[in-house]
């Protein structure tokens, strides 16, 4: 029996790094249980994975990378139909201060 996200251990460690900046451990568990969810856990999932492995990228000084995985993470965001806790309006605002930075700090 599939255990729901909210209730899984590592949707809660992927989330602590998530808000902590830890975002290699955040992206890993992310993508873990991105294989695994299922219906409207997806597109949260997916949200978090791309933002996450975005902001790793910016770490990393992989511009490029950077956009695109932002980008790809704000367009889900759309598809969020159940935010399990999350506080959409935090992980929005981190990707788009992290998008508006990135000419200034990698022109």
């Amino acid at each position: 029996m599939l255990v729901p996200l909210e209730d899984d251990p590592r949707f809660a460690a992927a989330r602590a790094h998530f808000d902590a900046g830890d975002w290699l451990e955040a992206s890993d568990l992310f993508e873990e249980l991105y294989f695994e969810a299922v219906r409207d856990e997806v597109p949260l999932v997916r949200l978090l994975l791309q933002i996450s492995t975005g902001m790793h990228h910016i770490a990393r000084g992989q511009r490029r990378a950077a956009v695109e995985r932002l980008e790809e993470g704000l367009r889900a965001l759309g598809e969020v139909t159940n935010a399990r806790g999350v506080d959409l309006k935090e992980v929005e605002r981190v990707a788009r201060d992290a998008l508006a930075r990135l000419p200034d700090v990698y022109p």
